[in-house]
Protein backbone atom coordinates (compact mmCIF):
# COMPACT_ATOMS: atom_id res chain seq x y z
CA UNK A 1 0.00 0.00 0.00
CA UNK A 2 1.31 3.30 -0.95
CA UNK A 3 1.51 6.39 1.17
CA UNK A 4 -1.10 8.03 -0.97
CA UNK A 5 -3.60 5.24 -0.21
CA UNK A 6 -2.74 5.38 3.49
CA UNK A 7 -3.41 9.12 3.55
CA UNK A 8 -6.62 8.62 1.62
CA UNK A 9 -7.80 5.97 4.09
CA UNK A 10 -6.78 8.22 7.01
CA UNK A 11 -8.62 11.11 5.42
CA UNK A 12 -11.77 8.94 4.97
CA UNK A 13 -11.53 7.78 8.61
CA UNK A 14 -11.22 11.40 9.77
CA UNK A 15 -14.22 12.42 7.66
CA UNK A 16 -16.22 9.43 8.91
CA UNK A 17 -15.26 10.21 12.51
CA UNK A 18 -16.21 13.85 12.03
CA UNK A 19 -19.57 12.90 10.53
CA UNK A 20 -20.23 10.44 13.36
CA UNK A 21 -19.26 13.12 15.89
CA UNK A 22 -21.61 15.71 14.38
CA UNK A 23 -24.42 13.15 14.03
CA UNK A 24 -24.26 12.00 17.65
CA UNK A 25 -23.71 15.54 18.93
CA UNK A 26 -26.73 16.85 17.02
CA UNK A 27 -28.87 13.93 18.26
CA UNK A 28 -27.76 14.61 21.83
CA UNK A 29 -28.43 18.36 21.46
CA UNK A 30 -31.87 17.70 19.92
CA UNK A 31 -32.82 15.34 22.73
CA UNK A 32 -31.63 17.90 25.32
CA UNK A 33 -33.57 20.67 23.52
CA UNK A 34 -36.74 18.54 23.55
CA UNK A 35 -36.19 17.90 27.26
CA UNK A 36 -35.68 21.65 27.88
CA UNK A 37 -38.86 22.48 25.91
CA UNK A 38 -40.83 19.92 27.95
CA UNK A 39 -39.46 21.38 31.18
CA UNK A 40 -40.21 24.91 29.97
CA UNK A 41 -43.82 23.96 29.18
CA UNK A 42 -44.17 22.25 32.55
CA UNK A 43 -42.79 25.37 34.26
CA UNK A 44 -45.26 27.58 32.35
CA UNK A 45 -48.18 25.37 33.38
CA UNK A 46 -47.08 25.34 37.02
CA UNK A 47 -46.53 29.11 36.93
CA UNK A 48 -50.08 29.60 35.65
CA UNK A 49 -51.37 27.36 38.45
CA UNK A 50 -49.33 29.34 40.96
CA UNK A 51 -50.69 32.65 39.66
CA UNK A 52 -54.25 31.29 39.79
CA UNK A 53 -53.63 30.07 43.34
CA UNK A 54 -52.31 33.50 44.33
CA UNK A 55 -55.41 35.20 42.94
CA UNK A 56 -57.69 32.68 44.63
CA UNK A 57 -55.77 33.08 47.90
CA UNK A 58 -56.18 36.86 47.72
CA UNK A 59 -59.90 36.53 47.06
CA UNK A 60 -60.29 34.02 49.90
CA UNK A 61 -58.41 36.36 52.24
CA UNK A 62 -60.87 39.12 51.38
CA UNK A 63 -63.81 36.79 52.02
CA UNK A 64 -62.18 35.61 55.25
CA UNK A 65 -61.68 39.23 56.31
CA UNK A 66 -65.37 39.95 55.73
CA UNK A 67 -66.43 36.88 57.72
CA UNK A 68 -64.01 37.57 60.59
CA UNK A 69 -65.16 41.21 60.74
CA UNK A 70 -68.78 40.04 60.80
CA UNK A 71 -68.37 37.55 63.64
CA UNK A 72 -69.49 38.42 67.14
CA UNK A 73 -70.67 36.81 70.34
CA UNK A 74 -73.52 39.31 70.55
CA UNK A 75 -76.91 38.41 69.07
CA UNK A 76 -77.76 42.04 68.27
CA UNK A 77 -75.96 44.98 66.72
CA UNK A 78 -74.65 47.48 69.23
CA UNK A 79 -75.43 51.16 68.84
CA UNK A 80 -71.72 51.77 68.08
CA UNK A 81 -71.80 49.22 65.25
CA UNK A 82 -74.99 50.74 63.89
CA UNK A 83 -73.66 54.29 64.07
CA UNK A 84 -70.36 53.27 62.45
CA UNK A 85 -72.17 51.59 59.56
CA UNK A 86 -74.52 54.57 59.12
CA UNK A 87 -71.43 56.83 58.99
CA UNK A 88 -69.84 54.54 56.35
CA UNK A 89 -73.01 54.77 54.23
CA UNK A 90 -73.21 58.55 54.64
CA UNK A 91 -69.52 58.97 53.77
CA UNK A 92 -69.99 56.81 50.68
CA UNK A 93 -72.96 58.93 49.57
CA UNK A 94 -70.94 62.12 50.19
CA UNK A 95 -68.06 60.77 48.08
CA UNK A 96 -70.35 60.64 45.04
CA UNK A 97 -72.35 63.77 45.95
CA UNK A 98 -75.54 61.79 46.45
CA UNK A 99 -78.33 63.50 48.37
CA UNK A 100 -79.47 61.35 51.30
CA UNK A 101 -83.09 62.13 52.20
CA UNK A 102 -83.28 59.51 54.93
CA UNK A 103 -81.17 56.77 56.43
CA UNK A 104 -82.83 54.73 59.14
CA UNK A 105 -81.60 51.56 60.79
CA UNK A 106 -84.10 49.01 62.09
CA UNK A 107 -83.07 46.07 64.26
CA UNK A 108 -84.43 42.68 63.18
CA UNK A 109 -84.16 40.14 65.94
CA UNK A 110 -85.10 36.57 66.69
CA UNK A 111 -84.87 35.25 63.12
CA UNK A 112 -81.93 32.92 63.67
CA UNK A 113 -79.66 31.93 66.50
CA UNK A 114 -76.72 31.73 64.06
CA UNK A 115 -76.79 35.28 62.74
CA UNK A 116 -78.16 38.73 63.49
CA UNK A 117 -79.36 41.12 60.86
CA UNK A 118 -80.12 44.79 60.73
CA UNK A 119 -82.17 46.55 58.09
CA UNK A 120 -81.18 49.98 56.80
CA UNK A 121 -83.64 51.99 54.72
CA UNK A 122 -82.08 54.65 52.52
CA UNK A 123 -83.80 57.26 50.39
CA UNK A 124 -81.43 58.87 47.90
CA UNK A 125 -81.58 61.41 45.08
CA UNK A 126 -78.99 60.60 42.42
CA UNK A 127 -78.25 59.81 38.80
CA UNK A 128 -77.87 56.27 37.48
CA UNK A 129 -74.10 56.76 37.30
CA UNK A 130 -73.94 57.87 40.93
CA UNK A 131 -76.14 54.92 41.93
CA UNK A 132 -73.85 52.51 40.08
CA UNK A 133 -70.76 53.95 41.78
CA UNK A 134 -72.50 53.80 45.16
CA UNK A 135 -73.52 50.15 44.71
CA UNK A 136 -70.07 49.17 43.41
CA UNK A 137 -68.35 50.65 46.46
CA UNK A 138 -71.03 49.19 48.73
CA UNK A 139 -70.08 45.77 47.38
CA UNK A 140 -66.50 46.27 48.58
CA UNK A 141 -67.51 46.94 52.21
CA UNK A 142 -66.14 44.57 54.84
CA UNK A 143 -69.65 43.50 55.85
CA UNK A 144 -72.01 40.75 54.81
CA UNK A 145 -74.67 42.74 52.96
CA UNK A 146 -77.79 41.98 50.97
CA UNK A 147 -79.90 44.44 49.04
CA UNK A 148 -83.46 43.51 49.90
CA UNK A 149 -85.23 46.02 47.68
CA UNK A 150 -84.14 48.64 45.20
CA UNK A 151 -86.76 51.01 43.81
CA UNK A 152 -85.86 53.72 41.31
CA UNK A 153 -88.37 56.32 40.19
CA UNK A 154 -88.15 59.76 38.52
CA UNK A 155 -87.44 62.57 40.95
CA UNK A 156 -90.14 64.84 39.61
CA UNK A 157 -93.52 63.73 38.30
CA UNK A 158 -94.25 67.13 36.69
CA UNK A 159 -92.11 67.15 33.52
CA UNK A 160 -93.22 70.65 32.37
CA UNK A 161 -91.40 72.65 35.05
CA UNK A 162 -88.25 70.54 35.34
CA UNK A 163 -84.79 71.52 34.16
CA UNK A 164 -82.43 69.03 32.50
CA UNK A 165 -80.40 68.44 35.71
CA UNK A 166 -83.49 67.31 37.67
CA UNK A 167 -84.73 65.27 34.73
CA UNK A 168 -81.74 62.91 34.96
CA UNK A 169 -81.95 62.48 38.74
CA UNK A 170 -83.97 59.73 40.37
CA UNK A 171 -85.44 58.97 43.74
CA UNK A 172 -83.91 55.71 44.95
CA UNK A 173 -85.35 53.69 47.83
CA UNK A 174 -82.97 51.03 49.05
CA UNK A 175 -83.42 48.43 51.78
CA UNK A 176 -80.09 46.99 52.82
CA UNK A 177 -79.55 44.10 55.22
CA UNK A 178 -76.33 43.92 57.23
CA UNK A 179 -75.55 40.51 58.75
CA UNK A 180 -73.47 39.49 61.73
CA UNK A 181 -72.52 35.86 62.38
CA UNK A 182 -73.03 34.79 66.00
CA UNK A 183 -70.14 32.69 67.30
CA UNK A 184 -71.08 29.45 68.95
CA UNK A 185 -69.99 29.07 72.56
Amino acid sequence: MSNKQKYLILFCVIILTTLCFFYFTSNMINSKMKYIVRLDNAIKIEQEKLNAAKVLNEQLQQVSKVIVNSMSKERNFSSDETNAFVKELADLADRYRITVNSLTPKMISGISKYYAEQLYTLELNCTFIQLGQFLTDLESFDHILKIKTLDVSPLSQDSKNVDLEEETRYKVSLELLNYKIVKEA
